[in-house]
């Protein structure tokens, strides 16, 4: 089984110049601390074409909100992403390193690390570092649902280029596009991607 590394690289190397990056900027968060629920607002951006859509979610805290409204806003375009759900978050710092003027640690880098597991019971790790906790928070959401989200694509890829390449009866490059393919889907489930994929290239 290949490890997470690999699979993203084979995604950046499915996909090259079609890979998709995410962001957010800004947000509003409202929590209430006694119910144990907060509720996100914010624009998802895409890198280099600007704002896509406005994001609202709601959840456990800051992180299970922002992921909630982050798949509820893609899910459409995306399956996969209904199969996966976060596990795990730890916020850490080496306060030793830094200290602000007051006696403070503000300026210690915060690491973020997001743990997302999908329907098989993988997990997948993902990290950002930062001065701010929050934005390293946001920042690792998006990198997770982002990293699944070009895995969807690179999947509908390889499946364009396994139907073409039976439709040119070209059964060595069939069977290398769908190795491809079987280590692609150890990031998620796909069932839904692949039979509309295929219902499209049959239209």
């Amino acid at each position: 089984m290949r490890t997470q590394d690999e699979l993203e690289r084979l995604t950046l190397e499915v996909l090259g110049e079609d890979y998709i990056g995410y962001y957010v900027s800004k947000y509003t968060l409202t929590e209430d601390i006694e119910a144990g629920t907060a509720w996100i607002v914010c624009q998802l951006s895409q890198v280099g074409k600007g704002p896509l859509f406005a994001v609202e979610g709601k959840g456990v805290g800051f992180i299970d909100a922002l992921f909630n409204g982050l798949k509820r806003g893609l899910v459409s375009d995306y399956p996969s992403l209904g199969h996966i759900h976060f596990v795990d978050f730890v916020v850490s710092g080496d306060f030793k390193k830094a200290r602000g003027d007051n006696g403070s640690h503000s300026e210690v880098p915060g690491t973020v690390r997001l743990v997302i597991e999908n329907a098989t019971g993988r997990e997948f790790t993902f990290e950002n570092t930062s001065p701010s906790v929050s934005a390293s928070s946001v920042a690792v959401v998006v990198k997770g649902v982002e990293h699944f989200v070009n895995a969807e694509l690179a999947v509908l890829k390889i499946v364009s280029w396994i139907e073409d390449a039976k439709r040119r009866s070209r059964p060595d490059l069939a069977e290398k596009y769908t190795q491809r393919l079987a280590d692609l889907v150890h990031n998620a489930s796909y069932s839904e991607t692949i039979e509309r994929a295929r219902k499209q290239v049959k239209a």
